[in-house]
């Protein structure tokens, strides 16, 4: 190595420090804090400057990051933490010489296989994520082109990404000298560990599995789950993400969608509308029935007219409630179900049929004056006076 990069810092020289008057046992052991304060501020050291090495990559490219494009997941951030882990590998020699350790020596027997396991998780990653892409891309493509259900294939786009990345940290342990037959038997022991403690975890990936192969609800599906409604939108091994029709994301585990019980909104191609309409007992119902047959054939979107219902439903306390049964494509529900609405309050007005609604009657009680009595009486005693 050329002499003028060869450092030696076991040739660092401190000013003396003064230790006559201090107690014995803190004169003794100053050498040893001295040291070992000077390796905590070098680690101090290269941390800060490797975070500011991250800082500078990641303000870069968000810069050069399209407006439209996320920049969590994408190739600057994980470049950012791998900028931050070579930092990190360069400026080591400065913590472990302060130590007096041989860097030379250590950088020489672990630097090759420590370069190739970053290299291996660089590229794994790297290549999980274009997989990944690439499935949902097919997905999308084959749903678009032949109407495939893409589900499948975003499902099993998460579950080989993350096979992908285990495959590449086994491989990057090797690297790093694990022996394949220990690295085997650690691997095993570990898995059963994690099996234990992530009990719940393993539940939601394999109920994941039954979701995928079963496919109760595809993504771009309308769906009620766990009390809640919204349209799917991704399923992982993991979890299950639907968005609500107020643009809220909410994310479920696969075992919780599993087990509770599931609407599907839009697994037929056509759906039931369901109205319930009041009139009053002076009006006619035979009428009204005919003003509601009316008004849902009338509609363009009603599917199969010769199936419209109307029916009396209840007699209620204080109203005779009809009902009426309709179907109509399941993209146009919500749109139909609020022009059949409309249409009826406007038939029923032109009709003369009213709708009765619940009176309100407040009556307020006043106690009886007191107080002619008692100006009666202070009358009399005046009187009396007088």
């Amino acid at each position: 190595m050329d002499e003028r990069f060869d450092m030696d810092f076991n040739d660092i020289t401190l000013p003396d420090v003064d230790t006559t008057n201090w107690p014995v046992w803190l004169a003794a052991s100053w050498p040893f804090i001295e040291k070992w304060g000077l390796v905590l501020l070098a680690c101090m050291l290269v941390w800060f400057v490797s975070g500011l090495v991250k800082k500078l990559v990641v303000a870069f490219g968000k810069r050069v990051t399209a407006k439209d494009k996320s920049f969590e997941g994408s190739s600057w951030d994980i470049a950012s933490s791998v900028a931050r882990v070579f930092a990190l590998i360069f400026l080591s020699p400065l913590p472990l010489g302060l130590a007096g350790y041989d860097w030379e020596a250590i950088i020489n027997r672990r630097g090759p296989g420590a370069f190739a396991a970053i290299a291996i998780l660089v590229i794994a990653v790297l290549f999980a994520n274009w997989v990944a892409r690439s499935m949902r891309k097919m997905g999308n493509q084959a749903h678009m082109r032949h109407g495939a259900d893409d589900t499948l294939f975003a499902f099993s786009a998460s579950l080989l990404k993350y096979v992908i990345f285990a495959i590449a940290i086994v491989l990057a342990l090797t690297q790093l000298g694990f022996p394949t037959a220990s690295l085997a038997a650690l691997l095993g022991g570990a898995a059963l560990a994690i099996g234990l403690a992530l009990q719940d975890t393993l539940k939601a990936v394999a109920a994941g599995v039954m979701l995928a192969i079963f496919r109760p609800f595809r993504i771009g599906d309308y769906v009620t789950l766990s009390g809640m409604e919204g349209e799917i939108t991704d399923i992982t091994p993991f979890r299950t993400t639907f968005k609500q029709i107020d643009n809220k994301v909410v994310s479920v585990t696969n075992d919780k969608v599993w087990g509770d019980p599931l609407v599907n909104h839009t697994r037929q191609t056509r759906r039931r509308l369901d109205l319930y309409f009041d009139i009053s007992y002076d009006d006619n119902m035979d009428h009204a029935l005919e003003t509601l047959l009316g008004v849902a054939n009338g509609h363009p979107r009603v599917l199969a007219k010769d199936e419209t219902w109307v029916g009396v439903h209840a007699l209620a306390d204080w109203s005779v409630r009809l009902r009426l049964r309709a179907f109509v494509a399941t993209p146009e529900f919500v749109q139909v179900r609020a022009d059949i609405t409309k249409g009826v309050k406007e038939a029923f007005d032109r009709e003369g049929i009213s709708i009765p609604f619940p009176h309100q009657v407040n009556m307020a009680y006043r106690p009886p004056a007191q107080h002619t009595s008692e100006q009666a009486s202070q009358s009399d005693i005046t009187d009396t006076e007088d």
